[in-house]
């Protein structure tokens, strides 16, 4: 495979296995982060170019993909920066919701018109959306998993706009991604917040996952490659999950514990 590849969030976790998957497929990539020291540290080990990448700002969106865009070799776009909380309803503030869905669902539509606008006019290129397994209900993560769920019907209507002008769009949903990424503390936090210790908590993710383990940044690494890759020419518009067979997983939290939360938030 030949051209750029932008990855966002490039610069750990599984933006760096996307980057480094992309790198050895032969791509020119791109890390871009809005965490200079890891962007600048992932380029560095893996011998690419990176840039300093907010996607929460609209300028700094319009700035990063049309300077890598400028020389017409703009082959791929994987949107995967994010951010996540831990948080039920009843606690959860307007300005987290805000917050969240800024940079998940807004950041992530910037990067697409921006990317889709640029790989139209060379008449080819491909999108790639991180999102989440959606499709049930999971305690804690509902300003989370709207954002992607904005992501993922985003993704299916920019495929269907794009369809005719040689550019394809899908997504890619991770199952869960624990343990050495950046989803670990999220993962600790709803342990905590369900009364679990980390053991406890570990072994229930694991029991609902029939391959019996968590999903590895690698994992989808490889559904991004394959999607980028020659074998995927006729695929457009799809949620790849990457799961390991996992369909539901989540633990009631304690009813006093959603009152008290519930009394404790202002208004």
């Amino acid at each position: 495979m030949s051209g750029t590849a932008l990855v966002t969030g490039g610069g750990s976790g599984i933006g760096l296995a996307i980057a480094t998957r992309l790198k050895a497929d032969g791509f020119a990539v791109v890390v871009a982060d809005r965490n200079e020291a890891a962007a600048k540290a992932a380029a560095e080990a893996l011998g690419c170019a990176w840039r300093f990448l907010d996607i929460a700002e609209e300028d700094s969106v319009i700035e990063t993909v049309r300077g890598v865009a400028a020389d017409g070799a703009l082959a791929a776009v994987v949107n995967n920066a994010g951010i996540h909380t831990q948080s039920l309803v009843v606690e959860t503030t307007a300005e987290d919701w805000d917050r969240i869905h800024r940079v998940n669902a807004r950041g992530t539509f910037l990067m697409c018109r921006e990317a889709a606008g640029a790989m139209a006019r060379k008449g080819s290129g491909q999108i790639v959306n991180i999102v989440t397994r959606l499709g049930f209900g999971n305690p804690f993560s509902s300003v989370y998993m709207a954002s992607k769920s904005a992501v993922a019907a985003l993704t299916q209507c920019l495929a269907v706009e794009m369809a005719g002008t040689g550019v394809r769009v899908n997504a890619v949903a991770p199952g869960h991604v624990g343990p050495g990424t950046g989803m670990e503390a999220a993962f600790r936090a709803k342990a905590r917040k369900l009364g679990q210790s980390w053991e406890e908590f570990e072994a229930g993710v694991l029991k609902s996952i029939p391959l019996g383990r968590w999903c590895r940044p690698e994992d989808v690494a490889g559904a991004v490659s394959w999607l980028l890759g020659p074998d995927a020419t006729f695929v457009t518009g799809e949620v790849i999950a990457i799961t390991g067979g996992f369909q539901a997983y989540g633990v009631a939290p304690d009813p006093d514990a959603v009152r008290a939360a519930a009394e404790g938030r202002p208004g």
